[in-house]
């Protein structure tokens, strides 16, 4: 299985593409200063998930909730709802921006404990048919997860 390394600096957090299928994406990022716990809340706390996401969002952090993210200046809606809720475990939602044409997709985050109370995140956004406007789809997702999860590393490494 190929792997590309999307560290551009050394002293920067592992952040890890392991491409698998064309029809799913697969992340591999370490948090190294944040625990399980932690991290989870940075994805389902509306105040955390503003330092590196969503600057709105409003979310029912719940098995079964649903969550709506947007971005006002661009007019981007992102809606899903919560498909797996245990914190500091797993997080898994449905997927489906506004104004994409392509189905709903699914996002599955594993917490793993990594040495001196840090985490290493596996994140697999998959679901995504085999046409060519799919592809061009997961490929934007691709870069938009590095982007963002660069973001959510350098959070955590705020004293």
């Amino acid at each position: 299985m190929p792997r590309r390394h999307l560290d551009t600096a050394m002293s920067r957090p592992n952040l890890e593409l392991v491409e698998t299928a064309r029809d799913r994406i697969t992340i591999v990022a370490d948090f190294p200063h944040l625990s399980p716990a932690l991290l989870f809340d940075y994805w389902t706390n509306t105040v955390l998930l503003a330092k590196w996401w969503p600057p709105e969002a409003e979310l029912q952090p719940k098995l079964g909730g649903t969550y709506h993210f947007f971005w006002p200046k661009q007019d981007w809606h992102l809606r899903g709802k919560f498909t797996m809720f245990e914190r500091g475990r797993t997080l898994g939602f449905t997927w489906k921006w506004d104004h994409e044409s392509i189905d709903m997709t699914r996002v599955t985050l594993l917490f793993q404990s990594i040495q001196n109370r840090g985490t290493r995140l596996t994140l697999q956004h998959e679901g995504y048919s085999k046409n060519s406007e799919a592809k061009k789809t997961r490929d934007e997702h691709v870069e938009g997860w590095t982007f963002f999860l660069r973001k959510l590393q350098e959070q955590g490494q705020e004293p």
